[in-house]
């Protein structure tokens, strides 16, 4: 019995070296019957079993032999695919390859997804952020922020130029085009055009629409059906609407005449002709920060001689303030209002200190600063800060950006500012002892003042600046300075 065993042991490993491929490998290790991954310093590739090489050793790894004869390969973290009957179908420079479906696999390269072919020809270009899967007979694209859509043969059905595709419908997608609803069919038509503000689903032939406030009904084609509720100019191209005889009353019919290509097309409806508006909100509730100085009535910012210890530290003066509320009024549409607000603002005015003797030695300094009295000290910080209670009124016009939304805003208004509060501070050093003196006084500035404000910005990020024509101190009460500010808001 034991001879027998030895014998059938010695058979069996005949038969697998015979089936072994012959080669100075490193090491070999089979994948599938007539098949071996093998390596050779260090390096991977794939022979069969009579030993020819189908994948030479010169990757990282090999991976597993599908059931249509696809090898992936890996190769400096990048994914390459060869074919045992073809060979090399794609280089190993992707960072993805998905498995087939059908004649087509999804692959990624420096983050951008696209489609090959079985033959390793590309159907989709490399250059998309999403590719949404197959969905009768098209695949979905994103680019930029558009959709567009390809058929399976690689052909651009709906160009990459829509903000959104709905799924297709039978042979009608909804789509939004600069934030304008309309329809394209499956060749890529848009049958009806993206310029209305809404579009409902279509029920027996006919769908719900609007334009400007004005509801009606239209057909596939992009005819009006019905008006509903409100009448208007309705224009089936992108063209602007015309308007033409235009009457209307709540006891006669309303005749509305509206050209589009070759037609003329009347509509009656016996209701008054009313227009919706969208709301409008402005950018005032903010938060803002930048840097604030003074100037003369020459615009120079050098203060008067008498006062030159008020010259001004750009680098450590700065402006906070804070508009936590804001109300909006619609003046023109929905794009040009009046916004208000309440709110505080800190003002933090840093005094230069090239000679420290200008401030223990003038007098109007000393008015300011009237605790430093050692002949020796050293200044090393002194300024002056305000606060206000402001009320900003703002005229604000929005302008749609690329996508059609309105994210650009310019402003520009006045605001009324009430003085609540005034202080100066100085700290000195004397005799390595560091002194820490504040002191709350009029000083002369104004209790009440206005300025002007220009805004700019995009979404919730701006800039801004500000002047006040008035000087920052009472008539014969101190130096004559126009107060300013420049800097950044962070919009709420």
């Amino acid at each position: 019995m034991k001879k027998i065993l030895i014998f059938a042991l010695l058979i069996i490993s005949l038969i697998i070296n015979a089936q072994q491929p012959e080669g100075n490998w490193d090491r070999l290790i089979e994948m599938k019957p007539g098949y071996f991954r093998v390596i050779k310093n260090s390096m991977v590739g794939l022979v069969s079993s009579d030993g020819t090489i189908l994948i030479p050793c010169e990757f990282d790894q090999v991976f597993d032999l599908t059931e249509d004869n696809y090898v992936k390969v890996l190769k400096n973290r990048k994914t390459g695919l060869y074919h045992l009957d073809i060979g090399l179908i794609l280089p190993a420079e992707y960072d993805q390859i998905w498995a087939f479906e059908g004649n087509i696999a999804k692959v990624l390269k420096d983050r951008k997804l696209g489609f090959v072919s079985r033959e390793g020809y590309i159907v989709i270009p490399v250059e998309y952020s999403h590719i949404w899967a197959e969905e009768n007979g098209l695949i979905k694209v994103l680019k930029n922020g558009k959709t567009g859509y390809y058929d399976l043969d690689g052909n651009v059905v709906i160009p990459a130029e829509y903000q959104i595709i709905w799924s297709f419908d039978g042979n009608l997608a909804k789509v939004q085009k600069n934030g304008k609803i309309g329809y394209v069919d499956r060749d890529g038509n848009e049958v009806i055009p993206a310029i209305y503000d809404k579009i409902g689903t279509f029920e027996n032939g006919k769908a719900r629409a609007t334009l400007d406030g004005v509801i009606f009904f239209i057909d596939k084609d992009g005819n009006i059906l019905e008006i509903h509720d409100e009448i208007s100019v309705i224009p089936t191209t992108q063209q602007p609407p015309v308007f033409e005889d235009f009457q209307s009353s709540e006891k006669k019919t309303d005749n509305i005449i509206r050209q589009s290509g070759n037609r003329n097309v009347n509509y009656s409806a016996s209701k008054t002709a009313t227009r919706k508006y969208k709301s409008f909100k402005g950018h005032l509730s903010s938060f803002m920060i930048g840097i604030n100085g003074y100037v003369n009535s020459n615009f120079e910012d050098m203060p008067p001689v008498e006062y030159g210890f008020m010259e001004i530290d750009y680098n450590n003066s700065c402006e906070i303030t804070l508009y936590p509320w804001q109300h909006s009024t619609r003046l023109i549409g929905s794009h040009f209002g009046l916004v208000t607000s309440l709110g505080v603002q800190f003002n933090n005015y840093r005094f230069h200190l090239y000679n420290s003797n200008e401030l223990l030695d003038n007098e109007l300094a000393k008015s300011w600063f009237p605790r430093v009295e050692q002949p020796n000290s050293r200044i090393n910080k002194a300024k002056l800060i305000n606060f206000y209670l402001n009320v900003p009124v703002m005229l604000e016009l929005q302008l749609p950006d690329g996508r059609g939304r309105k994210g650009i805003y310019l402003s520009g208004g006045v605001i009324g500012g009430l003085k609540i509060n005034t202080h100066t501070k100085i700290v000195y050093d004397y005799r390595n002892v560091n002194y820490k003196h504040k002191h709350n006084r009029d000083l002369g500035l104004q209790m009440f003042r206005y300025s002007y404000m220009a805004r700019a910005g995009y979404k919730n990020v701006g800039i801004y600046a500000t002047y006040s024509p008035m000087s920052l101190f009472k008539k014969n009460k101190g130096p004559e300075l126009f107060p300013y500010s420049v800097g950044l808001t962070l919009n709420f």
